[in-house]
C-alpha cells in the first residue's frame, strides 16, 4: 500500500487537508488530489537541500491540485525566506520542466492565494477590500531592480529581491520602515540571538 492509499483509507483527504512536499505522488494520485481538492505545500529549497527530488508542480497546476508555497522548517531550510523560495521555485522548474514550468506570476499566486487557500483562510492572500491589511512594499527604483520592473507581477520570481523589503504592514500597522524593524533595536536583537546560539552550542 502506498502512503497516499493509506491516508485515503483513513479519510485524510479533502479540501481541509494538505500534504507538505508532495514529491512522490504518481499520476493517479495527482488526479485523486485534484478530484478531492487535497492540497500540497511545495517546499523547493528544503527538497533541494535534502536531495529529496522535485515536486511535479506543472502537472499539479494543470490538473487543478490546490498548491501553496512554503519554506518548511529551519532543520532543512536555514534561510526561511519566502521571497527567496519564490525565485528558487521559478528557476528550479524552469530547469526541470522547460516550457511547461509555471510563470513567475503563477508562483506569486501559489505563494499568496494558494497558500491562504491551503490554510482555509479567506481573509488573507490577496489585496482586496475586507481582507487583512497585511502587505509589503518594494521601491521599484532600487538599483537591483533597474530595468526589471516591466512585468511587476513576475519580477519577484524572475529577478528576485537582493535585500530587505522597504516597508511591511501587518494588520494595518507598519512594522518595517526603510528596510528596518520599526519598533525594535535590530542590533540588540542580533547580539542576543547570537549569544543564545553560542550558549546552546556550549561555546
Amino acid at each position: 500500500m502506498r502512503p497516499y492509499d493509506y491516508m485515503e483509507s483513513l479519510g485524510w483527504v479533502g479540501p481541509d487537508v494538505w500534504y507538505a512536499h508532495g514529491i512522490y505522488f504518481n499520476d493517479g494520485e495527482l488526479r485523486k488530489l485534484a478530484h478531492t481538492h487535497t492540497g500540497v505545500a511545495h517546499c523547493p529549497i528544503s527538497n533541494m537541500k535534502l536531495s529529496s527530488g522535485v515536486a511535479r508542480v506543472p502537472e499539479m497546476l494543470r490538473l487543478g491540485v490546490p498548491l501553496g508555497l512554503a519554506v518548511d522548517g529551519s532543520a532543512s531550510n536555514d534561510g526561511s525566506n519566502l521571497l527567496e523560495e519564490m525565485r528558487v521555485c521559478y528557476l528550479l522548474h524552469r530547469l526541470n520542466s522547460g516550457r511547461e514550468a509555471p510563470s513567475g506570476y503563477d508562483i506569486l499566486k501559489m505563494a499568496t492565494r494558494g497558500s491562504a487557500s491551503l490554510l482555509g483562510r479567506t481573509d488573507i492572500g490577496q489585496l482586496a477590500i475586507g481582507k487583512c491589511a497585511d502587505l509589503f512594499l518594494i521601491d521599484s527604483r532600487r538599483m537591483d531592480l533597474v530595468g526589471a520592473c516591466l512585468d511587476p507581477k513576475s519580477v519577484l520570481c524572475t529577478v528576485g529581491l537582493k535585500g530587505p523589503v522597504d516597508t511591511t504592514i501587518i494588520n494595518g500597522e507598519v512594522t518595517v520602515q526603510n528596510g528596518r524593524l520599526a519598533h525594535m533595536d535590530e542590533e540588540a536583537l542580533s547580539e542576543q540571538a547570537n549569544a543564545k546560539v553560542l550558549r546552546y552550542l556550549g561555546m
